[in-house]
């Protein structure tokens, strides 16, 4: 089964006593929560690079957010997300004297409205500026989605998808393109407290480009990771993916790691 759109997202499930896998059960994937439905979610991601002239065994960044989601308009198959930061909490350990440069991000607001298959309509940034919104605008439409298969799956089964993703973003009013192809498989179904959760594995490749300022830089890598849905309540119970890249900017060689865990608290 194929599907065509774009982004990737993960996630780990844990195992419990009371988990009873359901294998060869067939079922639809579909992030179709109700109106009023609050989600509460804590988001740890960590850093590293390696590049000239920065020599640390520290991450170079390292984030921990609490975000309050609530669903506040359900549309036939578009449903509108109100995502408000609760927290942030942006550290740059290996190079200190960047941490005062972060914004923070506490009590920020984002609207988004995504279809019941995870593929993003629109997104606006609250009391942002127009460079802001113009780029966090890009994410919707063809920019970074998911895409859940159109039909019901069963454990085994594979669907793809692929980003093609341009936008502002490189210094001097250069541009950025991003295309990743990603391999999606449900690998089970299982039944935790009454609760039906789908665990779902990606992979697949990345390149990206760009040039700003007189300066071009590319770069490829991977990402991978799973992702668990909340089939019960049509939402993400949890996201767990790591991505790395190695780019040339400027002739300067960059290895990039990182590594991102999302999941429902409340």
């Amino acid at each position: 089964m194929k599907a065509r759109v774009s982004r990737p997202s993960t996630l780990v499930l844990f195992a419990t006593a009371f988990a009873a896998p359901a294998f060869g059960q067939s079922v639809l994937l579909r992030l179709n929560p109700d109106e009023g439905l609050v989600s509460e979610y804590v988001m740890s991601m960590e850093m590293n690079m390696d590049m000239p002239m920065m020599s640390s065994d520290k991450p170079f960044m390292t984030a921990t957010t609490y975000t309050t989601q609530t669903v506040v308009g359900v549309e036939g198959e578009v449903v509108e997300y109100r995502m408000v930061t609760d927290s942030a909490t942006l550290e740059t350990p290996a190079m200190p004297m960047a941490q005062g440069q972060i914004p923070d991000m506490t009590g920020s607001t984002q609207t988004m409205k995504m279809d019941t298959r995870g593929r993003i309509v629109d997104m606006q940034v609250e009391d942002a500026p127009p460079e802001v919104q113009e780029a966090v605008g890009q994410f919707g439409g063809g920019g970074m989605n998911m895409e859940l298969p159109e039909e019901k799956v069963s454990p085994g089964d594979t669907w793809t998808d692929s980003i093609d993703f341009g936008a502002p973003g490189m210094p001097g009013g250069g541009e950025m393109s991003m295309q990743m192809e990603t391999t999606y498989t449900l690998t089970e179904v299982s039944t935790v407290g009454g609760t039906q959760f789908a665990t779902i594995a990606f992979e697949g490749p990345i390149v990206m480009s760009g040039e700003g300022g007189g300066m071009g830089m590319d770069a490829s890598g991977s990402a991978s990771g799973t992702l668990v849905l909340d089939i019960a309540n049509g939402r993400m119970a949890s996201t767990d993916m790591s991505m790395s890249l190695d780019m040339n900017a400027g002739g300067m060689a960059i290895s990039t790691i990182m590594s991102m865990n999302n999941r429902l608290i409340n």
